[in-house]
């Protein structure tokens, strides 16, 4: 979702009741739509764990193989002292692994080992893989490919978009993220049953390379450019390529509507260990069992800043953002003191958090908590290391 934020219930239910209202200015074309009608009225309040609700869902096929378990390297007083935050900030799951090994796991609120949940835009930094992926692969040129090549409709003025600006998050097109407006792009894509149609026909404001624009568009538009690089749909194409040479278990993705486009800007319903293994990936130079899954080359360009915004990189968040960083919506009370401690950011606080120097991944997996720091865990971690 937009800046990692989630449609909430509540804001959603608002939508519902002043629907009839909203649709004089927003246009029949929407109020006839009542696939988005039915999702707004019925979306949960426990967004991230009621994985139920999302339909339809296309399998991602796995190949699943246990993590490796080592006893804690960490003293557990701190490993206490981590899980007693994330539990009381309404989390499910928090897992720590140090070294390659699984060492610590918790689980609350009836979430189990291999329940699945909705990892918001943690989805997008796995686009950014499948990209880099087809890039290895031959399919695409490189990341400064102009999408016009895989979209030909993108005559106008976003022929100049390419590929680093969709994955920088500096493409231009217009980021109408409204929650509260049934006719926004944010809303539509969402929940309608056209995902790509909407994300495609969405027109530039700006030049590329300009400002900062936390946009869902840019992944789903990705998305369709894997679609159209590689002739393999997006589903199979991750697993394929990623989730079974990942060795993770099966998961799944949301789809538009019955055999159609995937949600890849948002919803990919995965298992918290199987996020350990993709923050594993990065620590492991994206090799698995001496294969070579991901380029390192690949994987290092990722994690480079972008010109526009100095914490984000390819789908990756680099740094504790605070309120001078662009497109910052929350602070850390201080800085992480790893400074190579990078991110992935889901709506509600989704966590995969990456420390190299430290050998450290922490996935944290919950519904949206009253409060929450980016820097506790990690910097906690780090401490004890030290």
């Amino acid at each position: 979702m937009s800046r990692a934020k989630s449609i909430s219930t509540a804001i959603l239910k608002s939508v519902a009741i002043t629907f009839g209202l909203l649709t004089i200015v927003s246009g029949i074309a929407v109020a006839l739509n009542w696939t988005l009608l039915r999702r707004i009225f019925t979306y949960p309040e426990d967004a991230i764990t009621n994985v139920d609700w999302y339909q339809p869902r296309e399998i991602v096929k796995g190949n699943a193989v246990n993590l490796p378990q080592a006893k804690p390297t960490i003293d557990r007083p701190t490993l206490k002292k981590i899980s007693d935050y994330a539990r009381a900030a309404d989390s499910s799951a928090l897992l720590v692994m140090h070294q390659g090994n699984l060492i610590w796991e918790k689980y609350w609120q009836g979430f189990e080992p291999n329940d699945t949940f909705n990892s918001m835009s943690m989805s997008k930094t796995i686009t950014a893989l499948l990209i880099g992926i087809a890039i290895q692969e031959g399919h695409i040129e490189s990341e400064l490919t102009p999408v016009a090549n895989y979209i030909p409709e993108w005559q106008d003025a976003r022929r100049k978009i390419t590929i680093q600006d969709l994955l920088y998050m500096q493409s231009g097109l217009r980021n109408w993220d409204s929650r509260e407006n049934p006719a926004s792009d944010l809303v539509r894509m969402y929940a309608s049953p056209d995902t790509d149609a909407i994300a495609l026909n969405i027109p530039a404001e700006q030049l590329p390379q300009q400002i900062f624009s936390y946009n869902n568009a840019n992944t789903q538009i990705l998305s369709k450019v894997i679609e159209t690089a590689t002739d393999v749909k997006y589903a199979n194409y991750l697993s394929s390529r990623l989730w079974q040479p990942l060795q993770a278990s099966d998961a799944s993705i949301w789809l538009d509507r019955p055999n159609g486009n995937s949600k890849a800007f948002c919803c990919l319903f995965a298992t918290p260990k199987d996020w350990a293994k993709v923050g594993q990936l990065f620590l492991d130079r994206g090799r698995i069992n001496g294969k070579q899954i991901v380029s390192a080359v690949w994987l290092d360009k990722m994690q480079q800043p972008s010109s526009v915004n100095s914490n984000y990189g390819y789908h990756v968040w680099l740094e504790a953002r605070t309120d001078n960083k662009p497109g910052s919506d929350r602070s850390a009370s201080q800085p992480f003191i790893a400074e190579d401690t990078f991110y992935l950011d889901g709506a509600s606080q989704q966590r995969v958090y990456v420390i190299p120097s430290q050998e450290l991944v922490i996935v944290r997996v919950g519904e949206k908590p009253k409060q929450w720091d980016d820097s506790i865990i990690p910097n906690t971690l780090v401490k004890s290391l030290h």
